[in-house]
């Protein structure tokens, strides 16, 4: 009898395999659920309306059936969930019940009935009432808080400020002596509140999508068989958009900068303005953007806020319909800084359909959110579809946590992401395959290295990829060079256009002259080098002297270098250096180009603690172990997951046994310098705004180098040193869909219990 199960198992191990995997999901899933239901149930927001009390100064009425009366303060629009009371008990348990209810004249609204042994002597309390009421322009409110005790000795009295410490406008007086309204209770409106089924209703959606994912992945990969870019195209579909619910509005990377700069993208497409940035009365440099009355109040200039109210102020608002399309408000935002209005396009798409179908702030972010996510995963799929080489690799960085998460935003880094895999990939197609490359493809190349350049400076070298590109696949030597020029000139005059006033400011304080004078050496030196170069192979005797001459002027050259570098830029002297300490600590002096070539071994030194004391920082900014903007929550994923996706990102880039090397040997030295000249460029762009008395680099961010992550991993795969006995590709895609949906439902956590 167990023959045949055995069979029948063996026959069907991949679905048994699958079934197994699913079980596995929804026990994970069930667990997070578990969790956030506990962590998130009866979770209020609080806003103060009077915190000018005595403490322990109570009012007892003088009937408890009467009770006491409080006023209340208007505001229209806001949800009045309950309110928070600080009651006075005569340092004793009390017995009995408490009803309190929000009246509007004569009119019942709400009510609340409590056991007084809830009620803390000198502390406040949540009152939640049965109902939540959203409060209206010309109504009056007040709260009635009467008690039933149990015995005579059971007082409950409400803590109260009297004199300075009373607000005229809240009266709190007893019902039986109204002769003496000249106090107020101390008061907190509670204007939202998850209560104990919030969290698993969220969670519901998310937990649908993320065992879709794993399941269908499976299906896919192992059942099906589907080419690499389809299962790719899935699963960064169903991800991204995970990651899209899971990241709270604006609490993505720089989310709050991105969405001005969407938002006024999209209202530029239909003629209206974006964001206006001039000084005030004040001499204050302020921006602001034109909204709808309904988007005004939720955009800001810093990070969202992060917590389970996030989430629950998201879904409130995420079905607002029937909004006006006029921009009858304003808010201040940050503008966004040197990015290009392509980086923007999707989003902004995204955002315009909402605005024009009437959707809410929520909506409308989301939205953008899907038409961004929309982008990156035409873009990364493409990646995976064209690259002949390590296909594995632009799977497993294209599900990275940390790519899909800025996907699932509103950032400009996705456009530079997808656009740098796609570029990457055609290159090292035109590079590989020994056919001729075709129109369309030579043209996207064009369109795609036009596009990069000039949306992040630090990935102009991307560009170079091009001549990577084999000659023959462009029709000969000739036509190969003027097209590779081709596509260097338009990348490189997007690049000047684009950053060239940005390069120019670094170099403020460098003294040029003086560097051009010292660089004539140099021009006389590659003359030398030329002639050196045509006579090396005729005389073995001009070699030794060429090279013993070589030595000689080189380092003469270097002393020359060192001496003028610390001659030609930018000091201080102890009076400038303490004046621009600010109180914070930090200096006003950033490291400058001009700074740098003038203070070479402070900078060796910074440079070198910051490798040392933030390079873990890097490597989970890198996968996407720090959720949200790592600056402002501080949140980590678990090192366990991040280990699991630093060795899936490692076991993509090995070879199988007896496979050829997939590089030739110029093309390893191009590539590696493409990746260590962007990483460089990298921290010279962060260390020019790094204050001149801090300890480590300041900016420094490990997604900063997702774009080069596939071709630095391309690279060290072909190290011979470890290699694959057999074909595992399915299963390391498997394994970074299933991390990367790890990684979502622990940001998830960290979020909602931040």
């Amino acid at each position: 009898m167990k023959q045949p199960v055995h069979d029948w198992i063996r026959a069907h191990r991949r679905l048994v395999a699958g079934a197994a995997v699913t079980l596995a999901a929804a026990l994970c899933l069930a667990w997070v659920g578990y969790s956030l239901h506990h962590a998130c149930k009866n979770v209020s927001q609080y806003e103060i309306v009077h915190d000018g009390y005595v403490e322990k100064q109570g009012l007892y009425p003088a009937d408890p059936a009467a009770g006491l009366t409080q006023v209340l303060r208007t505001e229209p629009g806001v949800t009045l969930y309950g309110v928070r009371l600080m009651f006075v008990t005569g340092g004793r348990v009390a017995q009995g019940s408490l009803t309190v209810r929000l009246l509007s004249g004569e009119t019942l609204l709400a009510t609340s009935v409590s056991d007084m042994t809830a009620l803390l002597d000198g502390a406040f309390v949540d009152i939640l009432f049965d109902r939540p009421v959203v409060m209206q322009q010309g109504q009056a409110y007040s709260l009635a808080v009467t008690a039933a005790p149990a015995a005579p000795e059971d007082a409950v009295g409400l803590v109260y400020g009297e004199g300075s410490m009373a607000d005229p406008a809240l009266p709190l007086v007893d019902a039986l002596s109204p002769d003496r309204p000249g106090r107020t209770a101390a008061l907190q409106y509670i204007t939202n509140y998850t209560g104990t089924r919030f969290a698993l209703k969220a969670f519901a959606p998310l937990a649908a999508l993320v065992l879709l994912a794993v399941a269908g992945g499976w299906w896919l990969l192992f059942v099906k068989r589907a080419k690499a870019h389809w299962s790719f195209a899935y699963l960064a579909a169903l991800l991204g958009l995970a990651f899209a619910l899971v990241t709270p509005p604006l609490a993505g990377p720089d989310e709050y900068v991105h969405a001005a700069g969407a938002y006024a993208l999209a209202s530029q497409l239909t003629g209206q303005p974006g964001v206006e940035s001039a000084y005030d009365e004040d001499g204050v440099y302020r921006s602001r953007l034109a909204m709808r009355a309904c988007d005004a109040p939720h955009m800001r200039a810093v990070s969202g806020e992060i917590g389970a109210i996030a989430y629950k102020e998201m879904a409130d608002g995420l079905f607002s319909a029937g909004n006006s399309g006029a921009l009858t408000a304003a808010a201040a935002v940050r503008a966004p800084y040197n990015v290009q209005p392509v980086q923007y396009l999707p989003q902004a798409l995204g955002m315009l359909l909402a605005r024009t179908l009437g959707l809410g702030f929520y909506a409308m972010l989301l939205l953008g959110r899907l038409a961004n996510l929309a982008a990156y995963v035409a873009l990364a799929a493409l990646a995976v579809r064209f690259a002949p080489a390590g296909k594995n690799i632009f799977f497993a960085v294209g599900l990275l946590p940390m790519c899909l998460a800025l996907a699932g935003s509103l950032s400009a880094d996705t456009a530079v992401l997808g656009l740098a895999f796609l570029l990457s990939a055609l290159c090292l197609r035109g590079a590989c395959e020994q056919r001729a490359m075709s129109l369309g493809a030579q043209a996207c190349v064009l369109v795609l290295a036009a596009l990069l350049a000039p949306a992040k400076a630090i990935y102009i070298l991307l560009v170079s990829l091009c001549f990577f590109i084999r000659p023959e696949n462009l029709g000969g030597r000739a036509r190969s060079r003027a097209y590779k020029g081709l596509v260097c000139a338009a990348a490189l005059g997007g690049w000047v256009l684009a950053n060239g006033a940005t390069v120019a400011y670094m170099f403020r304080s460098v003294d040029v002259e003086r560097l051009a004078l010292a660089a004539a050496p140099l021009a006389v030196l590659g003359v030398l080098a030329a002639a050196a170069w045509l006579r090396w192979k005729k005389s073995p005797a001009f070699r030794r002297g060429a090279v013993i001459g070589g030595a000689v002027l080189a380092a003469v050259l270097a002393a020359v270098a060192v001496w003028v570098a610390g001659n030609s830029g930018e000091t201080l002297t102890p009076e400038e250096y303490a004046a621009g300490i600010q109180p914070n600590g930090e200096s006003v002096y950033v490291f400058s180009a001009g700074y740098i070539v003038s203070h070479l071994p402070q900078t060796f030194k910074l440079l070198a603690n910051t490798l040392g004391r933030e390079l873990p920082t890097y490597l989970q900014g890198l996968v996407g172990a720090l959720p949200g903007e790592p600056i402002v929550y501080g949140l980590e994923i678990s090192w366990t997951l991040t280990l699991g996706l630093l060795l899936v990102l490692l076991a993509s880039c090995l070879r199988q046994q007896g496979r050829p090397p997939r590089l030739h040997g110029r093309g390893r030295w191009l590539l590696g310098g493409v990746c260590l000249g962007v990483t460089a460029l990298m921290v010279l762009a962060n260390v020019s705004w790094t204050p001149i008395n801090s300890a480590t680099v300041f900016g420094i961010q490990g997604r900063y180098l997702l774009p080069v992550l596939p071709l630095a991993l391309l690279l060290l795969g072909e190290c011979d040193t470890v290699c694959l006995k057999r074909d595992s590709s399915r299963g390391l895609r498997f394994c970074s869909a299933a991390l990367a949906a790890a990684t979502a439902l622990e940001s998830l956590v960290l979020f909602a219990t931040a």
